[in-house]
């Protein structure tokens, strides 16, 4: 994976974390901080702490899907072919996904189920607000990040694409730490300015658009690879042609070891 290619997914992730997380989860940490208000914990030291273990645990959230599509993704590494799909698969969907965070159509809206509303997750969720232990906000987090959400399907699809486990944790990780100073700075300096509606509607513009022109670049890669499947083998002919080499240095040392017992 290209370093640019980690550049451009971090800098989507930090703007629409501004645009678009302030909006979804904002709410959450309006929540959590007035909690933490109420049992006076108001030292600047404190709340750094405890914003900080509330987004560990979205990001913790965040890695562990990145293992699960990435471990999915990781089926279709086995040929060219398969992997072209997966990234054609993948990139169409980054469109879609980018094509409702414009509000254009409602594709992610069909693919977020209630999560939130389940019993089991209201009554966990009531739990962790209670704010009993600074535990609680680092659960906090991890509930949080599983609330249905597009913008991060957009960032599950792109790991998804990558077929590898590693490389889809690391997409994640880096959609956390991009999403994190949003709302850790809502969570400090609330109802400033900088948070405006039409401020946060220009910056999830900018990150739509920006996911759609990544979509389209893994649809490009992927008809690549329909093109010319055997790029998907090209890490097995290399490993091959290593050990081929290996061998053929082997037989050779063995010759030479041969001839010289005989001379003797």
């Amino acid at each position: 994976m290209e370093h640019l290619d980690l550049i451009g997914l971090f800098m989507i992730a930090l703007l629409g974390g501004f645009g678009h997380c302030i909006g979804m989860c904002g709410g959450i940490v309006l929540a959590y901080s007035g909690k933490l208000t109420d049992n006076t914990i108001t030292q600047k030291r404190q709340l750094i702490a405890y914003h900080t273990l509330y987004s560990l645990g979205r990001i913790t959230t965040y890695v562990l899907s990145g293992a699960i599509v990435g471990t999915l993704g990781s089926m279709f590494n086995i040929n060219g072919t398969l992997r072209g799909a997966l990234f054609v698969f993948a990139g169409v969907a980054m469109i879609l996904a980018g094509l409702s965070l414009f509000g254009k159509i409602t594709f992610l809206t069909r693919l977020e189920h209630s999560i939130q509303n389940s019993k089991w997750y209201q009554s966990r969720f009531q739990k962790a607000l209670s704010l009993k232990t600074p535990f609680s906000l680092y659960l906090l987090g991890i509930l949080n990040g599983l609330l249905p959400c597009g913008f991060v399907y957009a960032f599950l699809f792109s790991a998804a694409g990558f077929a590898s486990i590693p490389k889809a944790m690391l997409i994640m990780l880096i959609f956390g730490i991009g999403t994190l100073p949003s709302l850790f700075l809502f969570g400090l300096l609330a109802n400033t300015a900088f948070y405006k509606p039409k401020f946060r509607k220009i910056l999830m513009n900018v990150a739509a658009i920006a996911i759609i022109i990544f979509g389209g670049l893994m649809v490009q890669i992927g008809v690549k690879f329909l093109q010319n499947p055997q790029m998907g083998n090209k890490a097995h002919m290399k490993i091959d042609a290593t050990n081929a080499s290996n061998s053929s240095t082997g037989i050779h040392g063995a010759k030479n070891m041969e001839s010289k017992m005989h001379s003797h």
